[in-house]
């Protein structure tokens, strides 16, 4: 996959945009000469009922996506892939479909409709990691399986 900026990854996350850290922008810059990237915050539910936080959050996400958007879940039960792997299914997911949008649940996970809706659930090991923490490793492995792809000395075997 060579540099296109017709390709477009898209990562939503409930929280707010000053929780990026220093980090992560250098790595959204650096994904940035390979991919476009948006990073959309979601404002959290703010209720301490589970189920309604889950709800109400599922409610503001699929809103704001369309129902022809290739749909990745980042979820503790999702499908486990080593980097190289991740790279060639990123790598197939924008050359198919040009656009790719990617979930990072709140603090209690991600609804159960979010979870039917997304096409492919994704997770980073059987650990549960903190949103944010989560945030910064998923900008990492996308920027990790674009440098893969684009044959960048990033990743080492």
């Amino acid at each position: 996959m060579t540099t296109n900026k017709k390709m477009k990854i898209k990562l939503y996350f409930f929280g707010k945009k000053n929780e990026i850290t220093p980090r992560e922008e250098e790595l959204i810059k650096r994904i940035g000469f390979r991919s476009s990237l948006e990073i959309i915050p979601l404002a959290q539910a703010g209720v301490t009922d589970v189920s309604k936080a889950k709800q109400k959050e599922a409610e503001v996400l699929l809103g704001k996506i369309n129902n022809k958007d290739f749909l990745v879940a980042f979820d503790e039960h999702g499908k486990e892939l080593d980097s190289i792997q991740f790279s060639a299914q990123l790598k197939n997911w924008l050359v198919e479909r040009s656009e790719v949008v990617f979930v990072i649940g709140g603090a209690h996970g991600l609804d159960e409709s979010i979870l039917a809706r997304a096409n492919v659930k994704l997770r980073f090991g059987q650990m549960v990691w903190t949103r944010n923490l989560f945030r910064l490793m998923a900008l990492e492995q996308l920027y990790r399986a674009l440098e893969i792809d684009g044959g960048g000395h990033f990743h080492k075997d």
